[in-house]
């Protein structure tokens, strides 16, 4: 990719972000992040790469209204871009950090499950064992030479 591919690129996806959480407002809009911007070498197409956190129906209507805004966006990236051409914007939904919010979910799951297993198997030890735990010290035995 050249240098030049690779500036418009960054600069496509500050703008866009600046734009989405600074100048649309729209009440189906849900938490959005730019995470990646694909522009072509010729700048005629622009793939934007979002995540949107929130529940499957959520992240439905932020994408309906990502493209309703597309227009919009695209309209106000062309007058931050100095460049001849505008790329034709269009959205792709990123699921990655969703799939990082289930693993993480997961992952909280089975520490929670793995200290109750303990605390049960420690309750048992303690019942079996009724008498002094191992390494305590058994007060009414002889004191030894020290």
């Amino acid at each position: 990719m050249s240098i030049r591919v690779e500036r418009v690129r960054k600069k496509i996806r500050f703008l866009v972000a600046n734009v989405l959480q600074r100048e649309l407002k729209d009440p189906r809009k849900g938490f959005i992040t730019v995470t990646r911007v694909d522009l072509s070498p010729d700048f005629s197409r622009c793939i934007v790469h979002v995540s949107v956190l929130g529940e499957p129906g959520d992240v439905s209507k932020t994408m309906h209204m990502l493209e309703d805004a597309r227009g919009f966006v695209q309209t106000r990236v062309a007058a931050g871009l100095e460049t001849r051409t505008t790329p034709h914007l269009t959205w792709e939904l990123d699921k990655g950090a969703q799939r990082s919010v289930e693993v993480s979910a997961l992952l909280n799951e089975l520490a929670e499950e793995r200290a109750e297993r303990e605390a049960r198997q420690a309750v048992a030890e303690g019942e079996d064992g009724e008498g002094a735990e191992d390494g305590a010290v058994d007060d009414d035995a002889p004191a030894g030479d020290a």
